[in-house]
């Protein structure tokens, strides 16, 4: 299994009907510091084994949560709001890994975008 992260936020109303939005990292996307941070959480949360939360109400927003780290994956979903403070800690951490900083390596990128960096790095 590849160690990622993945959250999606389902259940809020627009004109437009029920919207739903979903996006990972992969651990080579995560910086080192913020994936530690996620998953102890995790595991100081029983994230991986504990039990699925009560049905939402129907107008609720949900938080579709996975976490892949080696062997272990688990999709959650979690109500908001949220049932106990440690799961929306979790939702922050999960979204601090995906938005603070996306690690890119040099040999994912393309050759326009290596050549920006190239420009810039010699200034």
């Amino acid at each position: 299994m590849t160690n990622a992260v993945t959250l999606g936020i389902s259940g809020w109303f627009t004109a437009h009907g029920t919207l739903y939005h979903e996006e990972g990292r992969r651990l080579d996307e995560i910086t080192p510091e913020d994936w530690f941070n996620l998953v102890a959480h995790a595991d100081a949360i029983d994230f991986f084994t504990r039990p699925d939360p009560a049905l939402p109400a129907a107008d609720a927003r949900i938080f579709h949560l996975t976490i892949t780290a080696g062997e272990r994956s688990r999709e959650l979903a979690i109500n908001d709001p949220f049932e106990a403070p440690e799961l929306a800690l979790l939702i922050r951490l999960a979204r601090r890994a995906m938005r603070d900083r996306l690690v890119q390596r040099v040999e994912a990128m393309d050759g326009e975008t290596l050549a920006a960096l190239r420009a810039v790095s010699t200034r």
